[in-house]
């Protein structure tokens, strides 16, 4: 399996790799499926998917094969060959052996040796060897549209599950993106761009929530595994200290000792804060755990701390219960980001937020005394403003940025409930 131009069979075998680590991983894969929200042409939608699923889990070889509703792989794009091994093999697979059973099989299949399964029906004359396998369906409700196949791991293991639920979440959003190329071929009115926009959206919403699940996932390993290491540390040099204490030492080793220790006790006070800060910003466990309205208000403690006054008003967020997990996450990344904007760009000497419910919708308005600016000239350069209005927009609302330079600036955001 591989794609044109790519690196000869035998080059990359001899190159150093080193295995990313999980975080690298999801960082390729939500680039790789950003990169599927702004490309049109079906053949650049088909080789990113095949290279992306290859740089996710460490492949040396991938494939992804596409075919017709009687089963018969139609194309077949590959990646990790280079052309002469290409033209060596000749005609694409006719969806036998080991790539049918892939075809009809209701999920991912893995395998340590390609050769000792008995679906394997060999590899034609020219072709590298294989050993590990792993195939995954590319499918969207009841269409499917191909298989993605990965081959030889580079670290020279099998591929294991953490490679599995990557590549399965890559071809969620390889399908999106194929439906939305194929609509873009094939239908060029109204229709096809309404749907296109849909499934960008819902692409760019699969894209945003792996975001979140990340960011947790950061913030409890920050909180569980280094926090619990930096009071581990903390409780030593306690231990440590409490040990001068004993005969034979001599007064002034103890008194430089128990300096350098107070210096270190110092540090790692620090250093813990700074951990529980970034696990903070990162995903708020008091979000998921409270609510909307505990977690602004830590929040808004927060960036009080850091010399920005930040008035608070929740008015009736949480009547009648909480709000969808998404909707809360919504409010609070707005108002999060809007802030952070504040602190960074504004050069304000005050803040406040105001977030109410009122006839089935939920508004936030962020306010500040900063220089202010022209939006139209910020909007396109800053991120966040950008991020603020995706996010409104999946949810069914907007964000509106108004600001005057010398000012200040209101943020506003509305989405409906439910």
């Amino acid at each position: 399996m591989g794609n044109p131009g790519a690196d000869p069979v035998g080059t990359i075998a001899k190159m150093p790799w080193t295995p990313p680590t999980w975080p690298d991983r999801v960082r390729v894969l939500l680039r790789t499926a950003l990169s599927l929200t702004t490309e049109r042409d079906l053949d650049r939608v088909l080789e990113g998917i095949a290279s992306g699923a290859a740089e996710v889990v460490g492949a040396r070889y991938a494939a992804l094969g596409l075919y017709d509703d009687h089963g018969h792989i139609t194309r077949f794009i590959h990646h990790g060959m280079d052309d002469d091994t290409v033209a060596r093999i000749g005609r694409l697979p006719g969806g036998r052996g080991l790539l049918g059973e892939v075809i009809v099989a209701d999920g991912p299949i893995r395998l340590d040796d390609l050769g000792a399964d008995p679906r394997a029906c060999g590899f034609p004359p020219g072709h590298p060897a294989m050993r590990t396998f792993l195939g995954v369906p590319v499918a969207r409700g009841d269409r499917r549209y191909g298989n993605l196949y990965l081959t030889e791991k580079r670290s020279g293991t099998p591929f294991d599950e953490e490679d599995e639920a990557l590549v399965v979440t890559l071809a969620t959003f390889a399908a999106a993106a194929i439906q939305t190329a194929e609509i873009v071929r094939t239908v060029g009115d109204l229709a096809a761009a309404a749907e296109r926009e849909r499934a960008q959206r819902e692409l760019l919403g699969a894209v945003i929530a792996a975001q979140e699940a990340e960011r947790a996932r950061v913030s409890r390993d920050l909180h569980d595994e280094i926090g619990q290491t930096l009071t581990s540390v903390l409780l030593a040099l306690k231990l440590t200290e409490a040990s001068l204490a004993g005969d034979g030492v001599h007064e002034a080793d103890v008194v430089a000792a128990r300096q350098r220790i107070a210096e270190l006790r110092s540090l790692v006070a620090d250093g813990l804060r700074d951990v529980r800060q970034l696990a903070f910003e990162l995903r708020p466990t008091v979000l998921d755990d409270v609510g909307l309205a505990p977690a602004l208000a830590r929040l808004a403690e927060d960036v009080t701390a850091r010399n920005l006054p930040v008035d608070l008003d929740v008015d009736g967020v949480e009547d009648g219960g909480r709000l969808s997990p998404q909707l809360e996450t919504v409010v609070y990344r707005v108002v999060q980001e809007a802030l952070t904007n504040v602190v960074r760009h504004a050069h304000a000497n005050h803040a406040s937020v105001v977030v109410s419910r009122n006839a089935g919708r939920v508004r936030a308005i962020i306010e500040d005394d900063g220089r202010g600016f022209s939006p139209g000239t910020v909007a396109g350069r800053h991120l966040g403003v950008q991020g603020m209005m995706e996010r409104a927009e999946l949810a069914g609302g907007a964000v509106d940025v108004t600001s005057t330079p010398g000012e200040g600036t209101t943020v506003v955001l509305e989405v409906p409930v439910g």
